[in-house]
């Protein structure tokens, strides 16, 4: 076996427990069910999809990670639990091969169910609306949650490498994404104290924020999704003129949150293979 057939495994896995068909039921809801509101409402299908968009923006950076985590958060942990993940290893199959497998297949279960749900959006529209449906822009969007979705199944599958059971595993997953979601501006707030000497940092008018801060800031994924969005929807955007203005700073421009998501996705797979493969089983 290899990574590729751990992932075909646990993709069958999640579908043979019916996990994938309730994750795109819920992805159903959450973007075709916006069209029918909409149109029950009376409202123009341009301005429908404006709307449904504005709404997934504020929506997908809860709704989407706490999904990912929810399906991958069992990945390693529950085979550790349930003591099959023994006899996966003494299959042809390194360590290495499970986290790497197990990523991916996760990924593809929250993947199709992104696209499902994305596709019913589009359907919805077409059905119910005449005229421009911004088919593009719900694709664009749909790209950009399967790019928020990857990384916390990325961070998902780290945190079951390192963990015992299901239980810590779930405490870890949720962790950070309370650490992404809620606080981490607190943590820069404490640093910027520190560094200030135990003072409270100027936050008055014409204060200057330090270089340092905005980096920390931009690496948190959601900020660097939000940066990832933007870049995606000026391609399909009619004000494609803003797109040229120089940032102040090369990790302030929206494709450095690709970037950001780059690093979210690859570091956390490495250091909880190097954590899993130094553990005992």
């Amino acid at each position: 076996m290899s990574f590729v057939a751990v992932a075909e495994k646990d993709f069958r896995d999640a579908i043979r427990s019916r996990l994938m068909i309730v994750v795109a039921v819920m992805f159903v809801v959450f973007t075709g069910g916006g069209i029918a509101l909409g149109n029950a409402v009376g409202l123009e299908s341009g301005t429908v999809v404006a709307l449904i968009v504005d709404l997934l923006l504020r929506g997908t950076v809860v709704f989407v990670p706490l999904v990912a985590l929810g399906i991958a958060y069992r990945s390693i942990a529950g085979e550790r639990e349930s003591g099959s993940l023994k006899m996966l290893l003494s299959l042809p199959n390194s360590r290495l091969d499970v986290v790497v497998g197990k990523f991916l297949g996760r990924s593809a279960v929250v993947g199709v169910a992104i696209v499902i749900g994305f596709v019913s959006m589009l359907v919805a529209a077409a059905a119910t609306f005449d005229g421009d449906i911004q088919a593009d822009v719900i694709l664009m969007f749909m790209l950009a949650a399967l790019l928020l979705a990857v990384v916390f199944v990325s961070i998902a599958v780290s945190v079951s490498a390192f963990s015992e059971s299901t239980f810590a595993a779930a405490i870890g997953g949720f962790g950070f994404f309370v650490l992404f979601q809620f606080a981490w501006e607190g943590l820069i707030f404490l640093l910027r104290y520190v560094v200030n000497g135990f003072e409270r940092p100027d936050f008055g008018p014409g204060a200057e924020t330090p270089e340092w801060v905005e980096v920390l800031t931009i690496v948190n994924p959601m900020n660097g999704w939000r940066q990832s969005t933007e870049w995606l929807l000026r391609r399909v955007s009619d004000q494609q003129e803003t797109a040229g203005e120089a940032a102040d700073a090369f990790y302030l421009e929206p494709w450095f949150g690709f970037v950001v998501l780059a690093f979210w996705i690859v570091l956390p797979l490495v250091v909880g293979y190097l954590r899993f493969e130094s553990s005992d089983l």
